[in-house]
């Protein structure tokens, strides 16, 4: 049996990724400039492997096993580990921020206010036959807002809502049949009454981990629960930002994933007119 998980005593937290690589490019600067800029009154931390130098004092470090980075399947391994949460039990909330994200104004103490289990940008998805985008669901990973305890309740369940049979599926999706034959004997731990079945889902699950908290978790944790696509639409953007901002009402998110890879020119506008009113008000002022 787990021992209780301590009672958290913070609101919420700022974890930034590092990979094995600790030389950060110019848009990760610009990403993380614009973190220390619009969330500096929170506490923020790198997560890094062991042994990691700190790119910016003004962040603490949070060290995890070597074998959790270099890779997106070793990120996911990481954000499907009880041990991640766990390590940040003192904080309500935790705001993951990959160094592909970007941050516009304060308004992380509102967003925990809401207290969903699970904010991210949602995914956009193209109509088949090319006749346009519709909004999907909640929500791309990089930049979200997480609940630690109701994490921590998913990935210590040691009972599920779903058959042993889907959840043997939901393990086993994209690999190979040899794959599958050598999997065989986590099957028989399906059966296993106090075994925590998160842990199938951290050695077995294949897909990102964003799409098991968006999807999946609530079968963990019935009580789970992710932001409305709509809701989420203010707070992030991820793919086809210009459409977002349409559908939006042309108001800007809390943040945004993936700035440089999707439409880098519509974030780099976005980014030059907050410099210019920022310098207008100190110049006011």
């Amino acid at each position: 049996m787990n021992p209780p998980e301590a009672e958290p005593t913070k609101l919420v937290a700022v974890a930034v990724p590092l990979s094995l690589n600790n030389e950060l490019s110019e848009e990760e600067r610009i990403s993380l400039n614009q973190l220390n800029r619009c969330l500096s009154r929170y506490d923020r931390y790198f997560v890094a492997p062991r042994g990691a130098r700190n790119p910016d004092m003004n962040f603490r470090i949070k060290e995890f096993d070597k074998k959790y980075f270099g890779s997106a399947q070793a990120h996911n391994k990481l954000l499907l580990s009880p041990e991640f949460y766990r390590s940040f039990s003192d904080y309500k909330f935790l705001l993951i921020y990959h160094l592909d994200a970007l941050v516009f104004s304060d308004q992380l103490e509102a967003w925990c206010q809401l207290d969903y289990d699970y904010i991210a940008p949602p995914w956009i998805h193209e109509v088949p036959g090319g006749s346009g985008k519709v909004l999907g669901r909640c929500g791309n990973g990089g930049f979200s807002l997480r609940k630690t305890e109701s994490f921590l309740r998913v990935l210590n369940a040691t009972k599920t809502t779903i058959s042993n049979w889907k959840l043997w599926q939901l393990i086993t999706i994209k690999r190979s049949r040899a794959e599958k034959m050598f999997m065989l004997p986590l099957l028989l731990l399906l059966f296993t009454p106090k075994l925590r079945k998160s842990i199938l889902i951290k050695y077995g699950y294949t897909r990102n981990e964003d799409g098991f908290w968006a999807d999946h978790a609530k079968y963990f944790y019935p009580d789970f629960t992710v932001s409305p696509a709509e809701l989420a639409l203010k707070f992030g953007f991820d793919k086809d930002p210009g459409y977002c901002f349409e559908m939006n009402n042309r108001v800007l998110p809390f943040g945004c994933h993936a700035w440089h890879k999707y439409d880098k020119s519509f974030w780099t506008g976005i980014l030059h007119d907050q410099n210019r009113q920022s310098r207008k008000k100190r110049q006011a002022g």
